[in-house]
């Protein structure tokens, strides 16, 4: 059963990378047809429409929610069996608000999605994921070191994060989206990352 699900998974995520990777806003009407085919993926019943100015962030909030299906939590880490998976912004959220009622509609392994707006000095421990916004980059150190001990998936996207601790980040290069993963951070955590995930990735410590 595992080994399906495996299987599954990692043709899945060959699907999405190549579909989000490719942000290149010198070709908009092939870079809409990739994003409307990311989102179809997560909603198929909507098709989200795009423009020149809005596509770097519909993008990363795909990558937020395919990382949580390549990643797994310690089961205590969920209050109970129905319990949300949270994905917490911190800081200026740069989301569309649509676009996160959309992933409010998804489900991770029976847990609902819930898309939080926090403050750097909330308490970030009680969230499954953590996104730190280019805005708050003067504070990601301080949060990625608050967060140890915790199982949170901390995500990025300055440069350096996950030379930080962070355990992924998000780069843009050549118009398109690609991430790195630090999994010595990652395991601290206590958090299992595919290793389909792992080749797909830029490997830092």
């Amino acid at each position: 059963m595992n080994n399906r699900k495996q299987k599954r998974n990692d043709g899945r995520l060959g699907w999405w990378l190549r579909c989000a990777s490719r942000l290149d806003s010198r070709r908009i009407r092939r870079v809409s047809f990739f994003i409307v085919a990311c989102w179809l993926f997560l909603n198929p019943l909507n098709a989200i429409s795009v423009n020149e100015g809005s596509l770097e962030y519909p993008l990363k909030l795909a990558f937020l929610y395919n990382f949580t299906k390549f990643v797994e939590w310690p089961s205590d880490s969920y209050r109970n069996p129905g319990a949300p998976l949270a994905i917490c912004v911190v800081g200026t959220d740069p989301f569309s608000p649509s676009l996160e009622g959309e992933l409010r509609t998804r489900t991770v392994e029976g847990h609902p999605v819930e898309v939080r707006t926090l403050s750097p000095n909330d308490a970030l421990s009680v969230c499954h994921m953590v996104f730190v916004p280019v805005t708050e980059k003067n504070q990601a150190a301080r949060i990625v070191s608050g967060l140890k001990g915790s199982s949170t998936l901390t995500v990025g996207e300055t440069e350096g994060f996950a030379v930080q601790g962070g355990i992924i980040n998000l780069t843009v290069e050549e118009d398109k989206v690609h991430f790195e993963i630090n999994p010595v951070a990652a395991e601290r955590a206590g958090l299992k990352i595919s290793s389909k995930l792992l080749s797909m990735a830029k490997i830092v410590n």
